[in-house]
């Protein structure tokens, strides 16, 4: 039987950041990615800069698959039209993941090709691997989730692919939120380098397929790719011998289906800690979850009731309407001091 330190199962953006930033701190790992190539979820390809004091550009410290820094978002609604400033990012993901990967592997293995099917004992299997520490990078159906006997969170359901001309404008992104689009949920349009990411989601799966029913029509001839996105407050992160980290721990601001940025913030925290743990040979994992419910639990937890109060008991589009500018006119001036 194989023994190492530290096993990370899941090879996406949760994952392969971690490896980075446990490989800048000297720390071996393992990765084991079911797939062989990287970016195999769907993704919208927006990241927000900046979160709860970290910057993706520190944290990824590169700017390669960086596509368009985007400051404005226009929302748009049955009662006109929202702007929003705040910093996106668009990216080419599977670039992002890919330079991820390129610094983890300078301390650390990946593993492709390699699907750990369940946990027995703190054994990957069928890989025979025993570790110190599992992390539960795995995604909305996690494995690792299962093994330390976590519930599984709420579902939405989005898709996205890509057209190559959208008539709006590029400079921006654009979020229609209507009810004749989709009910509870919205559809985007994302402007890249030489195309546009385009989607939709809804985080009520019945009104799911009549929305994207109609999104196709619209938008034909796109191949489209769905994934199942955590709708709810986080869940308990660590248990036994594991932690888990990103959408494994529904690590996402719910009410706007947004996880890469608070999965790679809490995969620093993590990285911090497991530096502390191997050092002393104590691995104390509820430490992880404090220190990640300390800089985003108040925050992933608020977005959660927001989705709720705002799909579900609002049913006025113009209330919505209304709420919506105010929101958006105090985020535009927070984030209009950073610039």
């Amino acid at each position: 039987m194989e023994k190492v330190d530290i096993a990370i199962v899941g090879g996406g953006i949760a994952g392969l950041s971690l490896g980075k930033f446990l490989a800048e701190k000297g720390v071996p790992f393992v990765i084991f990615e079911e797939h062989d190539e990287f970016f195999k979820k769907a993704c919208g390809e927006g990241i927000t800069q900046k979160i709860a004091g970290y910057d993706f550009l520190e944290l990824y410290g590169s700017k390669k698959g960086v596509e368009r820094e985007i400051w404005e978002t226009i929302i748009y609604t049955k009662y006109g039209e929202i702007p929003l400033e705040m910093p996106i990012l668009m990216i080419d993901k599977k670039k992002v993941e890919e330079e991820f990967a390129k610094k983890a592997e300078k301390q650390g293995e990946i593993r492709k090709g390699e699907k750990v099917k369940k946990i027995e004992n703190g054994i990957l299997i069928p890989q025979n691997i025993k570790a110190k520490l599992i992390v539960g990078a795995d995604g909305f159906f996690s494995i690792t989730r299962k093994y330390i006997n976590v519930e599984s969170p709420k579902e939405a359901i989005a898709v996205e692919g890509y057209k190559e001309n959208v008539e709006k404008d590029e400079s921006k992104c654009h979020v229609v939120l209507r009810d004749d689009v989709i009910k509870h949920g919205y559809s985007w349009y994302f402007p890249k380098k030489e195309k546009w990411n385009i989607g939709i989601g809804s985080f009520n799966k019945k009104y799911f397929k009549e929305g994207f029913e109609k999104f196709k029509e619209e938008n034909y001839s796109i191949e489209w790719r769905g994934a199942y996105i955590p709708m709810g407050k986080p869940l308990p992160s660590y248990g036994k011998n594991a932690i888990l980290v990103g959408d494994a721990c529904a690590h996402v601001f719910s009410n706007v289906g947004a996880g890469n940025m608070p999965s790679i913030i809490c995969s620093y925290i993590a990285s911090d800690c497991i530096e502390k743990w191997v050092k002393n040979d104590r691995y104390e994992l509820e430490e992880y979850e404090r220190r990640w419910k300390d800089v985003l639990g108040k925050q992933l937890k608020y977005s959660y009731y927001a989705g709720i109060i705002f799909f579900n008991l609002i049913r006025s589009e113009y209330i919505r309407h209304k709420i919506l500018k105010k929101m958006c006119s105090s985020v535009s001036k927070f984030y209009r001091k950073m610039r």
